[in-house]
């Protein structure tokens, strides 16, 4: 109705000043107070949003195509943090790849520690790096996603939560590794982990994160030659233990598990958690600071 009341005073222009009623809006010309549309835009996510996905390993989760959802419902996957490309980066025809993406993960493995309130790799949890989708490229998006995914095990089963993952690698956090049961054990490896009180039964304790300064991905034996003199030595000294008692340990061992794989080794994440494994037996208190003790 406003346009039609528009259209007829337009029309009687010509008669404003016998007296077209009412007082002079605007310049008299209709044809150029007409705001702009703005320009349409990629929705940009916030921080600490929250998202579901219908998959049930962290392998099979689409990032890009997961759902938001309340953070007090079930959810898999929280925003740390939204950061955004700049320059050259910005600036190609197609979305940052390979290397390329390596500063953005530098930021995201920042922002999601600082999120969790320690490292994420003592967490039962993975940091993810989400770029725009090549549509929301194509449409003006310049902003990656810095997600935190939860996990039940460290196979990457999916643990959904109704409370936010804000801070819960803190002191008192409820998604921090500590002792846990392994999985498929055989004389050399293990298939899984899953959590354990550590005054309960149990065969596993993390015992911190290490990183291999190896710049190409490691691979058969190059796995042990990127991790295994860390980590026994992470492990004792958590422990407190010497080399003598270790050297004569029947039931105690070490182990690791890289958090990422090809790709983002490629970005600069070379980092595995480290574990205290005992084999045939089990214990109901943690290793840490026990010292020269047989276990």
């Amino acid at each position: 109705m406003k346009r039609v009341a528009l259209l007829a005073c337009a029309v009687a222009l010509a008669a404003v000043a016998a007296g077209c009623g009412g007082p002079t809006v605007g310049d008299g010309d209709l044809t150029d107070d007409w705001a702009m549309l703005a320009t349409a835009k990629v929705p940009e996510p916030a921080a600490g949003s929250c998202w579901t996905s219908s998959a049930n390993q962290v392998r099979d989760t689409t990032m890009s195509e997961a759902q938001l959802q309340p953070c007090d419902m079930d959810h898999v996957i929280e925003t740390a943090s939204v950061g955004h490309f700049t320059g050259e980066a910005a600036a190609g025809r197609k979305r940052p790849t390979g290397a390329a993406l390596a500063p953005a993960w530098a930021d995201c493995d920042k922002a999601v520690t600082e999120y969790l309130g320690a490292e994420w790799q003592s967490g039962r949890v993975v940091a993810v790096l989400v770029p725009p989708n090549p549509w929301q490229w194509d449409g003006g998006a310049r902003f990656y996603r810095c997600d935190v995914v939860s996990l039940r095990t460290e196979l990457g089963v999916l643990d959904p939560r109704k409370t936010t993952m804000k801070g819960a690698l803190g002191p008192t956090g409820d998604l921090r590794l500590t002792c846990g049961q392994q999985v498929g054990m055989t004389k050399d490896s293990w298939s899984d982990i899953t959590p354990a009180k550590c005054e309960e039964p149990h065969d596993v304790e993390y015992v911190g994160t290490i990183s291999s300064p190896a710049a190409d991905y490691p691979t058969g034996a190059g796995v042990e030659a990127a991790f295994s003199k860390t980590c026994e030595a992470k492990m004792l000294a958590y422990i407190g233990m010497s080399r003598g008692s270790w050297n004569g340990q029947r039931a105690l061992n070490y182990g690791y598990w890289m958090t990422g794989n090809k790709d983002t080794w490629a970005l600069g994440n070379h980092t595995a958690r480290c574990y205290a494994l005992i084999s045939g037996k089990k214990v109901n208190r943690s290793l840490r600071g026990a010292g020269d003790v047989t276990v």
